[in-house]
């Protein structure tokens, strides 16, 4: 039986690739990979918890606050695991600790590290020394898509392989035709500024936004419950667990949005909203033009747009849904095509060696 080892610099309560690393563990470990998962810096929920002890072999976390404490207990745990033998090493996430951690894994025979940002000048700059010596030392490196593949390409001079993140298919009741009262537009994942939180809130009271319902869910230090009592004509739902909770949500929304700044690699939520039909918009970062193949149904506008200029294309968007000129179907055919769960489960045994 193949034995991987996955270290994930963090896995928060929400997020993009927390979603893909539940999925990666349930998948590969039915394949028969012996999965070990180590987190130095682990906040996700105990339902999230309790799905990882069953599919991995061994996880070991650290629920602690980054610090020096955390650092000991990592290198601690590195050093014992270094005298295991491990089919391949699985590395996520961004740091400098990665370089460190694999270096004291001395008895693997293969190491893949999988970058999930944009990999652009922008991104290129938050990189530390011991990262970019992971980015070169690694056997293979792995971007979310094509577009961050070649951004990473140039300044590394290497390879850059690229794998899908896995995402949960989300089916929900076939929705067509004209939409009747308000459209519902919405955001879940992380709360943080650079996904547009604001943007959003300021939508929800904007006069020329009328006739549509803004939505959110998700959790963030800036964005506390009390935070959308400023806005109230946005509704903020708090969080949802597991796909049943994800699929009360898209069968709500009639379209979804990611104002982004973030240095997106290919964003989970953008995946599931193609997997269920869900028709979204999006700004221009990162690997996301890789999915928008439909203007009408994937739109991409681009980061620098002003306020005005945003309101004007989501107002656009709200029509063209309201109209029920937009067709649901063709994202879902691609998503079966390209991102379900059968077509890259493969591909990660592929790369790892496995």
């Amino acid at each position: 039986m193949k034995q991987l080892l996955v270290f994930s610099t963090q896995l928060m309560e929400t997020g993009g690739i927390e979603s893909h690393i539940l999925e990666f563990c349930d998948k590969l470990s039915a394949r028969g990979v012996e999965i070990t998962l180590i987190v130095p810096n682990f906040q996700m929920k105990p339902f999230e918890e309790s799905r990882l002890k069953r599919s991995c072999k061994k996880l070991i976390v650290n629920k602690g606050k980054a610090g020096l404490r955390t650092m000991s207990w990592l290198f601690s745990k590195a050093f014992l695991m270094g005298f295991n033998s491990y089919d391949s090493l699985y590395t996520n996430g961004q740091g400098e600790s990665l370089k460190i951690f694999a270096t004291l894994i001395r008895r693997k025979k293969y190491w893949v590290h999988h970058h999930h940002t944009a990999g652009d000048l922008n991104d290129q700059a938050t990189w530390g020394k011991l990262y970019w010596s992971t980015l070169k030392q690694a056997n293979k490196v792995i971007a979310c898509s094509y577009v961050n593949a070649g951004s990473m390409q140039t300044v590394l001079h290497r390879d850059i392989n690229v794998v899908p993140c896995f995402s949960r298919k989300i089916e929900v009741e076939k929705k067509d035709g004209k939409i009747n009262g308000s459209v519902k537009l919405g955001y879940y994942g992380r709360l943080i500024a650079e996904k547009g939180i604001d943007v959003l809130c300021s939508l929800s009271n904007d006069a020329d936004c009328a006739g549509i319902e803004f939505h959110v869910w998700g959790q963030g230090e800036n964005y506390p419950s009390a935070y959308f009592k400023k806005f109230p004509a946005l509704k903020y739902h708090g969080t949802f667990n597991g796909t049943a909770g994800l699929t009360e949500v898209i069968t709500l929304l009639d379209g979804f949005l990611l104002i982004s700044t973030h240095p997106e690699g290919l964003p989970v939520c953008l995946l599931e909203a193609m997997g269920a039909g869900l028709p979204w918009l999006a700004t221009n970062k990162g690997g996301i033009t890789d999915i928008a193949f439909d203007p009408l149904s994937t739109r991409v506008i681009a980061s620098t747009l002003s306020y005005e200029e945003i309101k004007r294309e989501v107002i656009l968007f709200a029509e063209a849904l309201k109209s029920g000129n937009v067709d649901r179907s063709k994202q879902i055919e691609m998503y079966n095509k390209k991102f379900a769960a059968s077509a890259i489960t493969t591909q990660w045994e592929e790369v790892l060696a496995l």
